[in-house]
């Protein structure tokens, strides 16, 4: 074997392990489904927790928002489920609305909150997107990623607008 044909050996040899290693680390569609699951319960109750403790007509309207879409998030989330026979409330710990602060108070923690939880849902949504190879799962999270981004961008302006007051 000359050194050209063992290095081409090598690096195919490499480049196996490496996808191997990357297959090894996409999550499952199980447990993308049931986080997503998880995020959807907890901004839902989070919307809810907006429209009647909110302050402002920015955040009520917030709020709503999060209800609406991440209802309709989790119907898709839930019928994907269902189609890949996989039981969302085995691979769904219980995650509670946080505590936060009434009054005044509310509206920045809330949009300060909703900033951090999105910017950490849209980072976790891609990374799950770029390593799965489920083309199911690849849609719904294609789907999924301009409307986190979208309440990103909207808790961004809400935070901004509190750092102005």
């Amino acid at each position: 074997m000359t050194f050209g044909a063992q290095f081409k050996f090598v690096s195919v040899a490499c480049l196996l392990v490496g996808v191997q290693a990357l297959a090894a680390d996409a999550p499952s569609t199980a447990d993308v489904l049931g986080k997503l699951h998880r995020s959807n319960l907890k901004e839902v109750e989070m919307g809810k927790m907006a429209e009647s403790h909110g302050q402002s007509k920015d955040v009520k309207k917030f709020g709503k928002m999060l209800v609406t879409d991440h209802s309709a998030a989790d119907k898709k989330v839930s019928q994907l489920a269902k189609e890949e026979k996989i039981d969302l409330t085995s691979n769904t710990p219980a995650e509670s609305a946080e505590k936060m602060p009434m009054g005044a108070e509310f509206d920045a923690a809330f949009a300060k909150s909703m900033l951090e939880d999105h910017k950490k849902d849209v980072n976790e949504v891609k990374t799950a997107l770029d390593a799965t190879s489920d083309p199911k799962l690849k849609r719904l999270l294609n789907d999924i990623v301009p409307v986190l981004e979208k309440h990103q961008a909207t808790a961004q302006k809400l935070v901004d607008q509190g750092n102005k007051s």
